[in-house]
């Protein structure tokens, strides 16, 4: 069925808040796909949603029967985190929430995608820039599960957290290496880091995933720092993705070279604030990432990143 023009004005909006442009790049996914030909294409979905938005379910079965897709959102909330992983089963998995401040425009977003509830919200660590837009998405939506690093951190922002999830009954979860997270057949989720016991640097507690549909990967890797990468590297555990977000939003303490060539990302994608005081992006990190990958992504500069495939390609469209 032809979708409704949408009304003067709200297109223009629409585009900002879905994270798409008009272009974007198909490549094929895997390990060692760095240096495969891309094609550009053209985007026409931006025209079908100010009025409707379809389904979870609509959207992730893909167009015409084609094959199921998986879509991951990596939200401009600036100086912060904030992804949204829909898996092809429907359900959803929202990974940080991005700083209070930026909490009703994260809200916003996952309401123009068709959120109406979330089956997991992680929480990788304590820190403001990544839960504290999570206080009013638990007020706004029904969530299922709350995976947790469990890193005692004593602010009023993870006090209220933790208060909401007791307060509306979610069931809550430690996130700890070797642990699985269920987004539905086809898609695993497997948790690698931390493990206990837990080290006293709250960024090395970051709840590390790495998500896999088909021979498509992610890695999810909150802030974590050299001493969990190093850790990681020697339990062995399998790194490798065709999708990093880039640790602590490009600062010089992760993202070390032994740890991004065993990652070998086609892309890398940097959650970031503009104008931030901490001078991320690190310019070193910077020429890391460029050494080891073929495409940077920045939500300063591109603002909203999507990433979305059918498990063998995947295309990133950006906002901007």
């Amino acid at each position: 069925m032809r979708p409704k023009e949408p009304k003067v004005g709200v297109l223009a909006r629409a585009r900002s808040l879905l994270g798409l442009h008009p272009v974007t790049r198909l490549r094929r996914a895997g390990r060692g796909s760095r240096g495969l030909v891309r094609c550009t294409l053209v985007v026409l979905a931006l025209t079908v949603l100010a009025v409707e938005v379809p389904s979870l379910q609509a959207r992730a079965a893909g167009i015409a029967g084609g094959p199921a897709r998986l879509r991951v959102h990596f939200i401009d909330v600036g100086q912060g985190d904030a992804v949204l992983v829909e898996a092809p089963s429907g359900k959803t998995m929202l990974i940080d929430g991005g700083p209070p401040e930026s909490s009703d425009r994260l809200v916003e977003y996952l309401k123009v995608h068709g959120v109406s509830k979330l089956d997991v919200v992680v929480s990788t660590h304590p820190h403001a820039d990544h839960i504290g837009g999570l206080i009013e998405v638990l007020r706004e939506f029904k969530v299922g599960l709350v995976v947790d690093s469990g890193k005692v951190h004593t602010t009023a922002t993870y006090e209220r957290f933790l208060s909401l999830i007791d307060e509306k009954g979610i069931d809550f979860r430690l996130g700890r290496a070797g642990g699985d997270i269920d987004l539905g057949p086809g898609v695993e989720a497997r948790i690698l880091s931390p493990v206990e016991p837990l080290p006293e640097n709250i960024n090395d507690c970051s709840v590390v995933i790495r998500l896999r549909y088909g021979t498509t990967s992610f890695l999810f890797t909150g802030d974590a720092e050299r001493d969990a990468e190093d850790a990681m590297l020697r339990r062995g555990v399998e790194l490798g993705a065709t999708v990093l977000k880039v640790a602590h939003h490009g600062s010089s303490t992760s993202s070390k070279p032994w740890f991004l060539e065993e990652v070998k990302p086609a892309v890398a994608v940097i959650l970031v604030g503009a104008g931030n005081p901490f001078g991320h992006p690190h310019r070193v990190t910077l020429m890391n990432l460029a050494e080891h990958t073929d495409e940077i992504y920045r939500t300063d500069t591109h603002g909203d990143v999507l990433v979305v495939t059918d498990g063998t390609t995947f295309q990133v469209s950006t906002a901007r």
